[in-house]
């Protein structure tokens, strides 16, 4: 079972995902915040991180950019969801943006836990 921790100050969106994940089959791991996404990657090292972009504490750039810079992480995909229209293309395996469906969410997560490409992961490498 592939771990996914999910992070996102939209509380009301991330049970949405969680629970949408967990009927999928995932181990899901949640924080609100950059900051506690950070602890929880270097505590779990999930499978896979999606992150919102703009987060309180830590944004979900500056969190890649973190997981990136430490070796036992920089591993690990990195899906970002962000309802801006530009992203710094910094350390993100791949990008959605708001409002998510669902199936591009787990398009995303599927392809980087099997490393086949995604309808996200090619939008994301345009990006």
């Amino acid at each position: 079972m592939a771990t996914v921790l999910l992070a996102d100050d939209d509380r009301q969106l991330l049970r949405a995902f969680q629970t949408v994940l967990e009927t999928e089959g995932f181990r899901v791991l949640t924080a609100s915040d950059g900051e506690t996404a950070m602890a929880i990657v270097n505590a779990e090292h999930p499978d896979v991180v999606v992150t919102d972009y703009m987060m309180p504490k830590v944004d979900g750039v500056e969190l890649c950019r973190r997981m990136r810079a430490n070796r036992a992480t920089a591993g690990i995909p990195v899906v970002v969801i962000t309802a801006a229209f530009s992203v710094p293309r910094d350390g993100w395996s791949a990008l959605l943006t708001k409002p998510v469906g669902i199936a591009d969410l787990l398009s995303a997560i599927r392809s980087l836990l099997t490393g086949a490409p995604s309808i996200a992961a090619q939008k994301s490498r345009n990006a």
